[in-house]
């Protein structure tokens, strides 16, 4: 063996007898390493034993009830000496050690479980000594802590912790929680993956709120979630899921609805809510058959490669329909062209002479989108089917009725049927607005896809959006405990009245405000895959649901409301006569003030506001300070830019991304007016506020609320008394993430403007 390995092994096992006889001293030269956020440097800086974390990689297994999680670290030390460490894990209260690895893991080493009082006297006094307020954050956790371990010089080694969990079962609803930092940057890329065996129906309205998560299921039911991103949103890993309520042979055939509430930070009377209301299809079950129509254009500009992929992409939806569902194709360039004259049935024929009708077609002259589009609302329907139009466009209207009112209105208003338009625009040339407009209005989406882009591929995942659909005009009323209608109970609702349609996997989401802590219903209907109305009920709790810990309710409500409020500038603009109309229009005024105060309030940036505002500045779309001649030459630009190429492309895009968010966007990851996808490291969103880095120092959106004359602020240094009230006031709020931030943050504390001083200068 060799003799540096056996030295190793000698001293491990001096380092694990000591352990076991609790000789420690947290505040000597080791390190300590946090998982979740960082390693925590020796005491004595003068002692340099830089040991890192490389990446860490997350398993969760969950079997009913019980999850197991298991952590593998890959540490390393680039020193040229031996350096020593130990693991200091916060985990949630309740968790049991099934075991702790080291290097090759043949041999367990010891690893012993904090209560959460424990835990925080340790972390106290490590922070006390250290200076580092990392560990604060996780007060109210456990912690598990491992035994000293060595880590050779110019060496990695890997490290495992395995710990199970029972999870507790709330109004039919389980919740998981892996603890993490929420730092903007960390040591360490992390990867998530998480196996759900929950029964042979699965999981119902899987919800991640904290991190975007790939989903796949295995022949055996078994729902797979995996997250691998170079850098994942900061803050805990949340998943939430309605445990299997229909008993064996039996099966619900309403929808399933779960909800999330969390209380405004200002007192507690009012707050924030979030329902879901979905369902799987399951096994053997059928969805709602769908009606669909394509149309396509087929001007001049669609010539070459553009038709080619096109006309494929339209084939392999045609190809793609299930056995009695119902399609039509319509062409158009100045005229129209139809198919069929009414949808006909998916069979081997009707798709055989699709394909022959599609070769057929060729690309020339102009763009008539108005009579396209009314010819496609005019077919008649099927009832008890799902009717989808699926819109395609690569220009502006040129012929016939050309105006962006005129096309937004019969999309709504001629819309008989009640047709979901899924508009996909290509290329750069499109009116962005107007696309986005027609689908919102009818129920659907828009897609734009960019020069580069591959148009097939992205066809087909706009038609894979429309799998599995379960539920449709859903509807829904505020009322109380007993039914009775009472809409003052909620404010700001996002959707109002209205649900979208529910397809599998992917449930309806309704945000809002709600006022008052006593209980109150959300009543509503839907129709089935048998045309059959279903009712369904969600009891809404504040006194009993409503936790800070669920405080990305109020960030997915404000992230939802500021996109609703930013395309309702937008579509201002569809019927202004110009920028100067459109600026001096008391209502641009308003719904900018509004938008900007919620940016404010809780970290979310805004692009289309930016155009609006009088410093013109607001994350990808900051201008320099303009002189007034250059400035007037620059607001010439405005409506063009709001209505025509990448950056109308970009401003929909945003504002919808917002409007259907679920995940938190904790970077303000935005497209800029180059198409390109930019991230903004001098926000954060901790808790219900947002956070603004001004020359090095983190201000609290409610300090920037305030007038700077007359200001008294207190400051307070990591490793004092008055830090350490400080620290525990945050705690006791839920806003301990705040000694996450590095560096220095002005905050409002109890009415007092107080500069945290987070790293020991």
């Amino acid at each position: 063996m060799n003799i540096t390995w056996c030295l190793i092994a000698v001293w491990a096992g001096i380092a694990g007898l000591a352990h076991s006889q609790e000789i420690r001293d947290e505040l000597g030269a080791r390190n300590i390493i946090l998982p979740q956020r960082r390693v925590i440097l020796p005491a004595d800086r003068t002692v340099r034993q830089p040991v890192t974390m490389e990446k860490v990689n997350a398993r969760i297994l969950v079997n009913g009830r019980s999850a197991v999680t298991t952590l593998e670290l890959d540490v390393r030390n680039n020193g040229s000496s031996l350096a020593e460490a130990e693991l200091l894990l916060p985990v949630p209260e309740g968790v049991v050690v099934k075991g702790f690895y080291y290097g090759d893991g043949k041999a367990e080493w010891k690893a012993s479980l904090m209560p959460a009082d424990e835990a925080r006297r340790l972390y106290d006094r490590i922070v006390a000594r250290r200076k580092d307020p990392a560990l604060l954050e996780f007060a109210g956790f456990g912690a598990i802590r491992s035994s000293v371990f060595p880590v050779p010089p110019r060496s990695s080694v890997k490290l495992g912790i395995v710990y199970e969990q029972l999870l507790t079962l709330v109004e039919g609803r389980l919740d998981y929680v892996l603890p993490r930092t929420e730092a903007l940057s960390g040591d360490a890329p992390w990867t998530v993956r998480v196996e759900l065996a929950s029964g042979k129906d699965g999981p119902g309205n899987l919800f991640t709120p904290s991190h975007q998560m790939e989903r796949h299921q295995l022949e055996n039911g078994t729902v797979v979630l995996t997250l691998a991103e170079e850098r994942m949103n900061p803050g805990p890993f949340r998943l939430s899921w309605l445990e299997a309520r229909g008993k064996k042979g039996e099966a619900s055939s309403g929808p399933e609805a779960s909800v999330y509430a969390s209380p405004d930070a200002s007192g507690g009377k009012n707050g924030y809510f979030l329902a879901m209301v979905g369902k799987d299809v399951r096994p053997g079950e059928h969805s709602i058959l769908r009606e669909v129509t394509l149309v396509l254009d087929r001007s001049g500009s669609m010539r070459g490669n553009k038709l080619a992929s096109v006309k494929e992409a339209a084939k392999q939806i045609v190809s793609g329909l299930n056995p009695g569902e119902r399609f039509n194709i319509i062409t158009y360039n100045e005229g129209v062209n139809l198919f069929e004259a009414a949808p006909v049935e998916k069979n081997g024929a009707s798709e055989k002479a699709a394909h022959a009708w599609l070769d057929a077609v060729v690309a020339r002259g102009g763009t008539n989108m108005h009579e396209a589009l009314a010819a496609a609302l005019s077919q008649p329907s099927h009832e008890g089917m799902l009717p989808v139009v699926l819109f395609l466009t690569d220009g502006l209207p040129t012929i016939g009725r050309t105006s962006e009112k005129s096309i937004a209105a019969l999309a709504g208003e001629g819309n008989r049927a009640e047709r979901r338009i899924f508009t996909i625009g290509v290329g750069e040339d499109v009116n962005a607005p107007l696309l986005r407009r027609m689908a919102e209005i009818s129920g659907g989406l828009p897609c734009y896809i960019l020069s580069g882009e591959n148009l097939e591929v992205k066809l087909s995942q706009v038609f894979r959006q429309l799998y599995g659909p379960v539920f449709r005009k859903v509807r829904y009323t505020v009322c109380s405990p007993d039914g009775r209608e009472q809409p003052g109970r909620v404010q700001d609702a996002i959707p109002s009245g209205v649900l979208p349609d529910i397809y599998s996997g992917n449930p309806a989401v309704l945000a809002g405000r709600y006022i008052g802590t006593e209980p109150f219903l959300i009543k509503g209907t839907c129709l089935d895959r048998d045309n059959r109305e279903q009712a369904f009920a969600i009891t809404v709790d504040p006194q009993r649901i409503a936790s800070m810990k669920d405080d990305f309710v109020a960030r997915l409500w404000a992230a939802r409301k500021i996109g609703s409020l930013e395309t309702a500038l937008m579509d201002m603009g569809g019927s202004s006569s110009g920028t100067e109309a459109l600026r001096s229009n008391s209502k641009t005024a308003e719904l900018v003030e509004e938008i900007m105060r919620l940016s404010r309030d809780f970290g979310i940036m805004s692009s289309a506001a930016s155009f609006f505002a009088d410093d013109g500045s607001s994350g990808p779309w900051r201008r320099d300070h303009a002189s007034m001649g250059s400035r007037r030459n620059l607001e010439g630009k405005v409506m063009e830019e709001l209505r025509e190429g990448l950056g109308a492309i970009a401003l929909q895009e945003n504002a919808v991304a917002k409007k259907r968010e679920l995940t938190l966007n904790k970077y303000n990851i935005q497209m800029d007016r180059e198409g390109r996808a930019v991230a903004f490291d001098n926000t954060a969103q901790i808790a219900q506020n947002g956070y603004f880095n001004r020359n090095g120092v983190w201000m609290e959106s409610t300090v920037l609320a305030m007038p700077d004359a007359g200001r008294a602020v207190k400051t307070v240094q990591v490793g004092t008394p008055e830090y350490a009230d400080v620290a525990n006031r945050l705690i006791q709020s839920n806003r301990q993430g705040l000694l996450a931030l590095d560096g220095s943050v002005m905050i409002l504390l109890d009415g007092e403007t107080v500069l945290m001083q987070n790293s020991f200068p």
